[in-house]
């Protein structure tokens, strides 16, 4: 129950209305709801008519402020601001920084938008701003004056941070690629952003890549690089892998054995070539298709798993001499992932067999009188064949072939269901893992790359539309969108925090609902007609009063977790 309380401030006494409650220890605490100033206040405001309000502003409250309150304690302004220091003169670089990552993280928009955005946040009084420092061309004013050098190790400064101070977990890396489509013309002469095999099947726009990092305890970022989209990604693992070396020698104060996961797509000699010589273990997996040996072991001589977080699935350990040197291997078969392969392959068959009796239809109709179209040939019929059949797995069982039938051309085709039966028994539903820890366990080799679940999910919230949204940078210089993917990345860190902190405190929440509920705490401001003991001022400046939306019983808890009042009374 609420109750009044008297305090004092440097020989001033003040009131201020509070409730009890514990925390999560049990220990009783006072919580402020609304401080009422001096005795002399206290009064006029109780000899107040409650009347009604002149207006009433609302503004983004939880989220905000949570994010505030974390750059704040990984100092993000002032490392920033060490590496492109200025003049007192305006907000500094830091500042900028700061304002562009909260936007990313909360409401994405371009930099045009930026000041509307920044004028509906309690940010107003946290960091006043006069609107011309809002305009996107001082923003870029600013952030032209990092340079890529600079980003770096602003990057290497906030990660010591997070590994000396904040205790990030590293038994366990996870490092992996993605695109992110731009809408670039052909003609921009930007080199970042080109046109290559993108992941989202857009092969009619340029694209950028980016390099991640990420910790296994919440995703969050250690290491970030952009590169040109059209670069293969063994080749960027190369490139980066002086990088990840430094990075260790960072890491190992806190951490000797560090084990790096990564997929397949990354593999090459040249690459394991430098990962041995470096200090890194590893856990990665193998093309199955070019190792035969491997696929041809009996099933039989799998063994079940006894952890019950591998229900369904069975594994064969054995050694192998992979890019030079001996590792240890781990074939796994799994039941779930052999059902969404056959569920896969099902589908692409339907549609396969689909155009193959299309192809058929437009064959026979070629023969008949008043066909307009160029006359097929043996050649152009097996192009189309080809063409259509081609595919992963579906090529091993499915078959097409050109028939001649007195003069005229057609086509056969089927399934041959004992190359299908062979496909089930020795590709799918496996894995073929390999590592250099011999120490290991099949449940820690395999939970080991399981964790790659941790880099997906981040690449995730990368692409979401409402949170960071990195698609499609509103930028046309590679420098803008070194600073762009900065930004990104830098709002992945403070969000991934933020959920770490909350998981920590035992809110079991997940991540983008976090996100959701936080927004849903608004800050309303009342303003009321000026008074002067019981009589209205007309033309005087409007008293206020501060408050927040009704809060459901997890935003309370979230909002006692993360301390959130401190910025209520600020």
């Amino acid at each position: 129950m609420p109750s009044l309380q008297s305090y004092a401030v440097r020989g001033n006494h003040y009131w201020r209305i509070v409730e009890s409650y514990r925390d999560k220890h049990g220990h009783p605490r006072l919580r402020v709801l609304r401080h009422l100033g001096t005795a002399d206040k206290l009064l006029q405001l109780l000899s107040q008519a409650p009347g009604r309000p002149l207006c009433a502003e609302e503004r983004d409250f939880g989220a905000t402020a949570a994010l505030w309150d974390l750059a704040q304690q990984l100092d993000l302004v002032r490392t920033t601001d060490a590496q492109a220091p200025k003049r007192k003169q305006g907000p500094s670089v830091g500042e900028y920084l700061l304002l562009a990552t909260l936007n990313r993280a909360l409401a994405p928009t371009s930099k045009r938008q930026l000041a509307a955005w920044y004028r509906n946040t309690i940010l107003v009084r946290l960091l006043p701003l006069p609107p011309a420092a809002l305009r996107s061309q001082r923003f870029w004013d600013h952030l032209h004056t990092l340079d890529a050098a600079q980003l770096a190790r602003i990057e290497e400064d906030l990660t010591r941070r997070l590994v000396e101070e904040w205790g990030v977990g590293l038994e366990a890396l996870f490092y992996d690629t993605t695109h992110f489509d731009t809408f670039l013309s052909s003609e921009n002469p930007a080199k970042l952003a080109k046109r290559g095999h993108a992941k989202s099947k857009r092969t009619d726009l340029r694209i950028v890549g980016l390099a991640l990092l990420v910790s296994w305890d919440f995703h969050i970022p250690l290491f970030s690089q952009i590169y040109e989209g059209n670069q293969n990604d063994s080749v960027t693992f190369s490139g980066v892998l002086d990088d990840l070396v430094a990075r260790y020698q960072m890491f190992r104060g806190k951490c000797e054995n560090i084990t790096l996961v990564f997929d397949k797509g990354n593999n090459s000699a040249e690459n394991f070539q430098e990962l041995d010589n470096s200090p890194y273990h590893f856990i990665g997996s193998l093309v199955p298709s070019q190792h035969q040996d491997l696929l041809a072991i009996p099933l039989q001589k799998f063994h079940a798993l006894d952890d019950p977080a591998f229900a369904g699935v069975r594994a064969y350990r054995t050694a192998k001499e992979v890019f030079g040197r001996k590792r240890t291997i781990v074939i796994t078969r799994s039941r779930a992932l052999l059902r969404g392969q056959i569920r896969g392959i099902r589908q692409h068959l339907t549609k396969k067999m689909r155009a193959l009796r299309d192809l058929q239809k437009r064959i026979v109709r070629s023969h008949e009188p008043g066909w307009r179209g160029k006359p097929y040939t043996v050649a152009s019929i097996q192009k189309n064949l080809d063409s259509i059949i081609s595919g992963q797995y579906i090529q091993d069982f499915l078959w097409g072939q050109v028939t001649r039938k007195r003069r005229r051309l057609g086509i056969a085709f089927g399934t041959d269901e004992e190359a299908y039966r062979k496909l089930k028994e020795r590709v799918l539903g496996k894995r073929i893992l390999f590592t250099d820890r011999t120490d290991r366990t099949d449940e820690q080799i395999i939970f080991g790359y399981r964790g790659q679940q941790h880099i997906e999910r981040a690449f995730r919230e990368m692409k979401d539309p409402y949170c960071i949204r990195f698609s499609p940078p509103r930028h046309w210089t590679d420098h803008m969108l070194r600073v762009h993917a900065f930004s990104c990345v830098l709002a992945l860190t403070l969000v991934s925090l933020l959920h770490r902190r909350v998981a920590q405190a035992g809110v079991e929440i997940t991540q983008s609902r976090l996100i959701e509920q936080l927004k849903g705490i608004k800050e309303i401001t009342n303003y009321y007609p000026a008074q002067s003991g019981k009589k209205l001022r007309p033309g005087g400046r409007p008293r206020s009063e501060r408050t927040l939306t009704r809060l459901d019983p997890q935003q309370e808890q979230i909002f006692r977790t993360l301390q959130l009042d401190r910025f209520l009374a600020s």
